[in-house]
């Protein structure tokens, strides 16, 4: 007989021979069905939270806490056990400030539990009916919107907005502009233009470009928006009240020749943590990891070139390390990439620095200060703090065309699901800055539940620059006739977990090879059922082992294409390869196609060939609707199909006796490669 003693009070916690976790001594022989070990939390102590594919047991020996599961917590206490299924992410807290909570975790390899879960874990998100709310980043007017910024948050938060609309989902696409970003400023005082009248013809030739991309928003919130200031102002007056934002008097950086604080794009300097010059605002575009502006290592003025002075300055700060528990509990609960994951968790593995409120500037929202502040008169709303005023501004117009009051009436009643989409760069600002703010302004509006990040996409080797001009402006690429290529390229090169190339010789290619290959498809199918059925799509016959193959790679194509499109596990490449790797397969059944169309009359079986290529061109269709919607609505109008129809991805029967018109030019290979050329400045 071995009998496996627990730790059952804090002094026992201290004996040279405790191990926070280890097997029992009767289960450290060979044989076991099932893996075990002994775990004991100190007072106050919690587990990581994870989830992984075992089933897991727990019995809880001693002691008391509180068990996390997907977010909702549960009381435990001596005596419970837990059945743990896979995939479900959860951790225990010790609650009890004097004594040790030990339990027993038992845990073993079910396969078949574990494909039910993650089946569960697709329907779920599939019943969820709660309306979605798109927010990619509010692009810098201080330039026009290239392919690498159209490539990154916009194409993906438009393919999600078609994607979940489809399935029935309500979505609702938030964009606008940024208000008051400093490299707006440089560029005006560059162009000899006021800040006002440089943001509003930008943003002008922004909404031009995402027009020409087919991109679509339900709310766009201009520079200029009246109630816009307001609301700013109000999430910082709130958070100065409750103490969150604090004044605190800090080194920064001063030209003295220019008679300026430096902040923003106009200072530069090397990142402290990797020695790239490509600072911005409080981040770095190389690493993305935050830093103070004191730490920037050899700050220089960018007017005039001249090394930076360190003076002191009173400004409005909200400090970020008070909110660390909440912020790590809840990033633990966002779906998000591995590599946005772990750049997080370097960022929190480090004492966070406080957040920049208020800057000296001449442009943006001045922000009120009472008579015992002088030091802070003429300060403004710092652009990073604004980040969350721009989101409730055009909330607050969302929540008016759906006739509520305001955009707190609208989050109350439709527990709105919100998804950040962003590029590397801004990492920190949106998956650390903007849920601090939010949640220290409001609990009525949940932080995001879903973040999109992306690499950058740069241009024949070089990173895409508005201030160099390296650039593909997205008005001058996307024309009527060549949108939905550029964007299905755009879509199967996108730059999602490392920096990805455009290239207009590859894009090339990939036109004159690729598309071209799909227009010969459809051709073939349009020749094939003309000649064979007059035209007109025939109803199945009897079925061979080639026409089931071909029917399970079409129901393959569906069960790949659509969910890489939702956002929860968005994936553009996945969903522009899959279309790529069908079309070669549908090419090949054709040739299968065409021997059984030999015979005169053909028989049954080339009944069901010829039918299966129409569902199978439907079904193209209908998975490739959110990335390329024109090319979809083409389709749809040769094969006799509403909008509607080919809004459901699954597999059916062009009805049979539908008149087919399939022939139509459907991509550009040379005219547009000639447009792309000449807006390369």
């Amino acid at each position: 007989m071995i009998i496996g003693r627990i730790p059952r009070t804090p002094g026992d916690l201290a004996s040279p021979g405790f191990v926070r976790s280890a097997p029992p001594a009767w289960a450290e022989r060979d044989g076991l069905p099932f893996h075990i070990r002994r775990v004991t939390l100190r007072p106050g102590e919690a587990t990581a939270p994870h989830n992984h594919h075992d089933t897991e047991v727990w019995i809880i020996l001693d002691g008391r806490g509180v068990l996390g599961w997907n977010g909702a917590d549960e009381p435990v206490q001596a005596g419970d056990s837990v059945e743990l299924t896979p995939l479900g992410v959860h951790t225990l807290h010790n609650t009890d400030p004097a004594k040790p909570l030990t339990f027993l975790t038992l845990w073993w390899e079910d396969m078949a539990s574990f494909a039910r879960a993650h089946a569960d874990r697709l329907a779920v998100a599939g019943r969820d009916e709660r309306p979605v709310v798109l927010l990619p980043s509010f692009p810098t007017p201080n330039g026009e919107l290239h392919l690498g910024h159209l490539a990154g948050p916009y194409l993906a938060a438009d393919t999600s907005r078609r994607a979940l609309i489809a399935r029935g989902t309500p979505a609702h696409l938030l964009l606008g502009t940024v208000g008051h970003q400093s490299q707006v400023a440089v560029a005006a005082g560059a162009a000899g233009m006021s800040f006002t009248a440089l943001a509003e013809r930008n943003t002008d030739a922004i909404v031009e470009a995402l027009a020409a991309a087919e991109i679509g928003w339900d709310v766009f919130v201009r520079p200029s928006a009246p109630e816009y200031p307001d609301v700013a102002r109000q999430v910082f007056e709130k958070l100065r009240r409750t103490g969150a934002v604090v004044a605190k008097r800090v080194p920064a950086n001063y030209c003295a020749g220019c008679a300026r604080y430096l902040f923003e794009a106009f200072v530069a300097g090397a990142c402290p943590h990797c020695g790239s010059r490509d600072t911005a605002g409080i981040e770095c575009e190389s690493c993305a990891r935050p830093f103070a502006d004191a730490e920037l290592v050899e700050p220089s003025c960018t007017t005039c070139g001249a090394a930076a002075q360190q003076r002191e300055l009173t400004r409005y700060f909200l400090p970020l390390e008070p909110l660390r528990p909440w912020l790590t509990g809840y990033l633990s609960s966002v779906a998000m990439s591995a590599r946005l994951r772990s750049y997080l968790d370097r960022v929190l593995a480090e004492p966070l620095p406080d957040l920049p409120v208020t800057i000296v500037a001449e442009d943006g929202i001045p922000v009120p200060v009472g008579p015992d502040e002088p030091e802070l008169s003429g300060q403004r709303l710092y652009s990073a703090f604004e980040l969350v005023g721009r989101y409730l501004t055009a909330l607050g117009r969302l929540a008016a065309g759906q006739g509520f009051d305001d955009w707190a009436a609208y989050a109350a009643a439709e527990r709105p699901r919100t998804v950040l989409f962003f590029g590397y760069d801004n990492a920190y600002l949106r998956a650390v800055v903007f849920p601090a703010v939010l949640s220290s302004f409001t609990d009525t509006v949940a932080p995001p539940e879903t973040m999109v990040c992306n690499e950058f996409y740069t241009l024949d080797g070089a990173k895409f620059s508005t201030g160099r001009r390296h650039a593909i402006w997205g008005r001058g690429a996307f024309a009527p006739h060549t949108r939905d290529q550029l964007r299905l390229y755009l879509a199967l090169t996108r730059p999602d977990i490392r920096r990805r190339d455009f290239s207009v010789g590859e894009y090339t290619g990939f036109v004159r090879t690729t598309l071209l290959d799909w227009q010969d498809w459809l051709d073939d199918v349009g020749r094939r059922v003309e000649r064979a059925f007059g035209g007109v799509a025939p109803e199945a016959g009897a079925w061979n082992a080639e026409c089931e193959r071909f029917y399970q790679q079409i129901r393959e194509l569906v069960a790949t294409v659509r969910p890489a499109c939702l956002p929860e596990r968005l994936d553009l490449r996945a969903a522009a390869e899959a279309l790529v790797v069908f079309v070669a397969r549908a090419r090949r059944f054709g040739e299968t196609c065409a021997d059984l169309l030999g015979s005169d009359p053909p028989p049954g079986v080339a009944r069901t060939g010829m039918a299966l290529e129409l569902m199978a061109v439907r079904a193209a269709s209908a998975a490739a609707a959110p990335l390329a919607p024109g090319l979809a609505g083409r389709l749809a109008v040769a094969l006799g199909l509403s909008e509607e129809d080919i809004r459901n991805a699954e597999p059916r029967w062009v009805e049979p006796g539908t008149r087919v018109r399939l022939g139509e030019r459907l991509f550009a290979p040379d005219a547009v490669l000639d447009a792309a050329r000449a807006v390369i400045a």
